[in-house]
């Protein structure tokens, strides 16, 4: 990220490798409050070298302009998991005053990108990220001045507190669901998967995994999924229930072996029994659906879906929660040297879309 023309705290606090409050209440001869004179001296030092002036009463007014908001980054707003989520983190949010803002980015970096040099230049309460962002170097850095929570798979390098997932679980969890009801033959169908996309490539090797612990052939599993390109030519508002659509009539068009169908999402899975119906199939008797997330359609009489629930209310809750306390702990001048990691366990929700095994093998 290229450097603001006026130098502010941050980039001091960067430069020397301390926390930001820390140079704040330096530079602001604040009370109450004690450091060593060899920090006083390098703060004050670092200043002067690098032009820092102090901020003009309007200056402050507009750098705090946001400073009891959190930002929420979301992939997609139509998806209901983080429709879920979005609506969790507002309405708790209001429990500690603070307001709160999403940005949409489409899993696009060049977005990300341009919302965290946005963000870089003004005080936050904090930011949630609710997928892995491909710029999280650049979240890394904002972690050091921000209170920064990601929300279920976080790449292993990063330095800031996360509500996680193992998405191995739940993949694991719908696997072993299928294979118990007798089916050894399985369609896995996904939005694209990419290595940044962390979650989708651990939920489909949770899916493996569960085919290597019940002794079935992973060449039994038959996985779709389109190129970005491709993936890119639906509407957005509703890409993940096409995708879903598409693939499963390539399936069925290719003489499937399935007796059962995964999506990555219960959107994806919604697209797939649309698919079945519209080609006169009847769930779960031709074929069993399952999907992850458990939206609140998927509870749906009409559509009673087998999905794995992860908790995505309590995520938000305990990320606003996260947040409000290390702005405490930052209020009161506390260093923290540590990173919270809070691990929800997926909970398998069995309905009426899967079923035993009834259909002949081929």
């Amino acid at each position: 990220m290229g450097k603001r023309n006026k130098v502010t705290t941050r980039d001091i606090a960067e430069e020397l490798g301390i926390s930001q409050s820390t140079v704040s209440m330096v530079l602001s001869g604040r009370t109450g409050v004690s450091f060593t004179p060899e920090t006083i001296k390098r703060v004050k030092e670092a200043a002067e070298a690098m032009g820092y002036t102090k901020p003009t009463a309007s200056e402050k007014n507009r750098d705090r302009a946001l400073e009891k908001t959190i930002v929420i980054l979301c992939p997609m707003a139509t998806n209901g998991y983080y429709s879920m989520m979005i609506h969790s983190i507002t309405e708790y949010a209001r429990n500690y005053g603070y307001t709160v803002l999403t940005a949409t980015t489409n899993r696009d970096g060049a977005n990300e990108g341009i919302y965290l040099e946005l963000l870089n230049k003004t005080r936050l309460a904090g930011l949630v990220s609710l997928y892995p962002l491909s710029q999280f170097r650049e979240l890394d850095a904002l972690s050091k001045t921000v209170p920064v929570i990601s929300v279920g798979d976080k790449p292993p390098s990063c330095h800031f507190d996360s509500v996680e997932l193992d998405s191995k679980k739940p993949g694991y969890l719908i696997g072993e669901h299928l294979l118990s009801l007798g089916h050894t033959r399985i369609t896995y169908i996904s939005t694209p998967i990419r290595s940044r996309e962390i979650s989708r490539v651990n939920r489909l090797n949770g899916v493996k995994n569960s085919f290597c612990n019940y002794g079935v052939p992973e060449s039994q599993l038959e996985v779709r999924y389109p190129s970005q390109s491709a993936f890119g030519q639906y509407p957005r508002e509703n890409a993940e229930y096409q995708n879903g659509y598409a693939q499963t009539l390539k399936a069925l068009a290719d003489g499937t072996k399935s007796t059962a169908f995964i999506g990555n999402n219960d959107m994806v899975a919604f697209g797939i029994m649309a698919a079945l119906c519209d080609r006169g199939y009847r769930i779960p008797n031709d074929f069993s659906v399952c999907g992850f997330d458990n939206i609140p359609l998927c509870a749906m009489p009409q559509i009673s879906l087998t999905t794995v629930d992860h908790a995505a209310m309590q995520k938000g809750r305990e990320a606003v929660n996260m947040i409000y306390r290390k702005n405490q702990q930052k209020k009161q001048g506390l260093e923290r040297n540590y990173v919270v990691r809070l691990e929800y366990e997926p909970q398998l929700i069995v309905r009426k879309s899967s079923g035993k095994q009834k259909k002949p093998l081929h």
